[in-house]
Order: C-alpha cells, then structure tokens, then sequence
C-alpha cells in the first residue's frame, strides 16, 4: 500500500520504518515545526524524506492548494497521521482512496484534544485509551475508530511511563490497521459515549501548589516530567524539579504552614514537605540551576519553605530597582 506520512513526535516517526517493514511504500513525508523539547525534529523527517527520495513538506498549512496539489499527485491509497497542529479539511483527506487514519493518545471520545494522558492521569483513571480513528474534516480527534487498545494505570505509572510505552504501541497499532484494510477485514467503530474535551497544558502548570492534598500532588507529579517540564517548586530562590514523591503522614500533631519543608534525609537525600493533608516526600528531584548537587546540601533546616510569595517577591524586586535607579540617576 502506498502511504503518506503526516504528522510530528519521536512515536510517529517511528511509525514510518514499522509500516515499510509491513511491506508498504511511504510515497510522501509530511510535517509542522516541533514544539519545545521534542527530541524529533522536523529536520529529522526531512532526512527520512530525503534517504527515500520523496517528496518532503514542512508547513502547518495543510489545506493550502500549493499542499493539496502535492498530496494529490504521490497517487498515495492512505495517509497516517499524529500530532498535526492544524484541523485537515475535506480536499485534503480527499486526496486519498481509504482518507487520513489519526493516532490519539486518549480514550475517545472522552478524552479528545491535547495532552490527554497528562488529563488521564491527574484524573485518577486506571487506564490510557490508544485509539486509530479515520478523520472528519474539520474535527479535532473525531472520525470512526479503526483499533483501540489501552496502557494500564497503576499507582507507580508516570507520564515518561506512558509515552515509553507509545513508542512501540502506537506504530503497532498502526501496522495492525494497514493489514486489516489491506486484507479487508477492518470493521470500523462510531465513537460512542460523553465527549471530554482536553486542552493544551502549559509548563507553568506543573507548578505545585503545597496547599492541594497529598494525593493531587502525587497525580501532578506522575502526569508532568519527560518528555515535558517536571513537576516543580521554588525553595531558596531556586528552581526544584520533582521527579518522584511519595506520601507520610505527620510524625505528630502539629501546627504548620503548608509548604514547610518539616523532614530532611541527608543519608538519602530526601526532604519532606508539607502539604493540606500530610507530608510529601521528594524521593527524587534536582535543582534547575544546580543539578550535579543533592538537595539536602542546599534544603538545611526545617525553618526552609518551598514556593513563593509573589507579593512579597514584588515589593523586594522594586526595592532593587528604586536602588539602581538612584545608583544610576535614572
């Protein structure tokens, strides 16, 4: 089958030696601009074009004529898609006999859009919905379901976990419906039930907010970090990445503002924090600014408190600049 690629993340470029080994032609390879922190770049799909001597586009513009004129004329029967920044119109699936299959990390329809199994995970499920589904013109993750399988949750499962596990599944996946079309035997599926939908999560969002419970902290903590921004705190002006937490209850009674850091492990550099319902251990993690260094040799005392007052910060910066202004006769 002669397949066009079009799509952007390290577990959709792995999609392309997967469907060539299926026996298939890759006719076209197709990308938008990598977002921040991708370990794929677009670079790397051009490469991929060029070992093959296809046609290579880089362009979110998918809709554009000067784009449907190239993806009519590689004469290709399909096109698989992931990760596309913009909704592909009529005239572009159209350019294809069996149109564009989509990979969705998310369970559809319950969970459709961006960053899904961050979502999941925040959102306590106990399984990650891994859907092919055909696409509707000008709909965000909408179309018949070709296969869905899932990634189990557990209470150890963090999100670099999930997106491991992807890089396998998804080309499998895509593999898996490639023969069934090929062999005519797919039996495509409506997508029924509540649609959810997800939006975009920002690096910001990662940000801890010590007066949340125990539980809520552990879930932002395994749904952030690789491949994006870790969970992260600020203590002693500097940045904490937080890669792994587990959960104490307080050794005794105690009165307490929540962020104080209330336990210090030097023996294996671990801190404990408080949080609204207990004690949230940092088992692993490392200062941005400094991470050859343990964080016991930086988080001394229990007088330290992570987060910070931004009013307080405030009034501090315009302090310094009231100095440098008279300093400087501005």
């Amino acid at each position: 089958m002669r397949i066009a690629v079009l799509g952007r993340t390290k577990v959709f470029y792995n999609v392309i030696d997967v469907l060539e080994r299926s026996q298939n032609e890759i006719v076209l390879i197709g990308t938008c601009k990598e977002a921040e922190g991708y370990k794929v770049k677009a670079s790397d799909f051009e490469q991929a074009a060029k070992r093959r001597n296809i046609p290579f586009f880089c362009s979110a513009n998918i809709n554009s004529k000067e784009t449907i004129d190239l993806l009519q004329s590689v004469n290709a029967d399909i096109a698989v898609s992931m990760n596309w920044l913009t909704l592909i119109g009529a005239e572009a699936i159209n350019c294809f006999k069996y149109g564009i299959l989509n990979a969705h990390p998310g369970d559809l329809p319950r969970y459709r859009g961006n960053a899904c199994p961050n979502w999941a995970l925040l959102n306590g499920e106990n399984k990650i919905g891994v859907a092919i589904h055909f696409m509707n013109p000008e709909k965000l993750d909408d179309g018949e379901i070709a296969r869905k399988e899932y990634i189990k949750i557990r209470e150890d499962t963090y999100l670099s976990d999930i997106y491991r596990e992807l890089e396998t599944l998804i080309p499998q996946m895509f593999g898996r419906v490639i023969a069934d079309i090929k062999n005519g035997m797919l039996m495509p599926q409506k997508q029924q039930g509540e649609a959810l939908r997800c939006y975009p999560r920002k690096p910001c969002d990662s940000r801890i907010d010590w007066d949340r419970p125990c539980d809520y902290i552990s879930k932002l903590v395994r749904a952030s970090g690789k491949p994006f921004q870790p969970a992260y705190t600020y203590i002693e002006e500097r940045k904490l990445n937080i890669e792994q937490v587990s959960i104490l209850e307080y050794a005794e009674p105690c009165l307490v503002k929540y962020g104080q850091v209330v336990m210090i492990d030097k023996l294996n550099d671990k801190i404990g924090i408080a949080a609204a319902d207990g004690v949230v251990v940092v088992e692993a993690g490392y200062f941005e600014e400094e991470p050859y260094k343990k964080i016991t040799d930086i988080v001394r005392s229990t007088r330290t408190r992570a987060g910070y007052n931004v009013e307080d910060e405030i009034y501090k910066l315009k302090r310094e600049m009231a100095v440098l202004k008279r300093k400087f006769n501005c």
